[in-house]
């Protein structure tokens, strides 16, 4: 029997890809909580849009990993280091949607995101500075090629996130809701383009 040895890369993509794995379940699943409890846990439609907002944003976060696929010598900084974006936004999402054996009983969905925005806003505006050094981390002639639109959005989503940390505004958190979905489906829309 031939033995197939696995690269680097995809040895260390199968750790990174549970902790994608289990947050994506965690939202899908909170979606399930949502839909099957919704008669007496009436959802909060800015709560229910940040959970689409962070299933895309884990999603883009394990694709744009792959772009660590060429280098040559992994250590374990390197490794833990591609561990630590999928962590955070496994803990937004638990977050978003707490389970039963976290003692957490959700009455309103509404005030359980307001009771959470502090915590959820802050790991959520970690994922965009850990970006900027992440794509740093590829050198810094990767960095620049990306250009000043790149640089301007981590910053902005920084400072939306900052904002959306400190304030209870329902106007203000639905305004972020909304701008980062249709913000992100226009990234992704634009790149689809290029591709064609």
């Amino acid at each position: 029997m031939t033995e197939v040895e696995m690269d680097p890369f995809s040895y260390i993509c199968v750790l990174t890809s549970i902790v994608a794995g289990l947050a994506v379940t965690r939202l899908v699943s909170g979606f399930g909580q949502l839909l099957q409890t919704r008669a007496r846990t009436p959802p909060y439609w800015v709560h229910a849009l940040w959970m689409v907002n962070v299933l895309l944003t884990m999603i883009i976060t394990w694709w744009v990993q792959y772009r660590w696929r060429n280098v040559p010598h992994w250590t374990l900084f390197l490794f833990l280091w591609l561990l630590v974006a999928p962590l955070i936004l496994y803990l937004v999402a638990a977050l978003l949607f707490p389970t039963n054996q976290d003692d957490v009983v959700v009455t309103s969905w509404r005030e359980h995101y307001y009771a959470n925005n502090q915590k959820i806003f802050a790991l959520f505006g970690l994922t965009f500075a850990i970006d900027l050094v992440d794509t740093l981390f590829k050198g810094l002639t990767y960095f620049l090629s990306l250009g000043p639109l790149y640089y301007g959005s981590m910053l902005l989503h920084i400072a939306l996130c900052s904002v959306a940390a400190t304030t209870k505004s329902p106007r203000y958190h639905a305004f972020f809701a909304v701008f980062y979905l249709v913000y992100n489906l226009g990234m992704l829309g634009s790149n689809l383009l290029r591709l064609m």
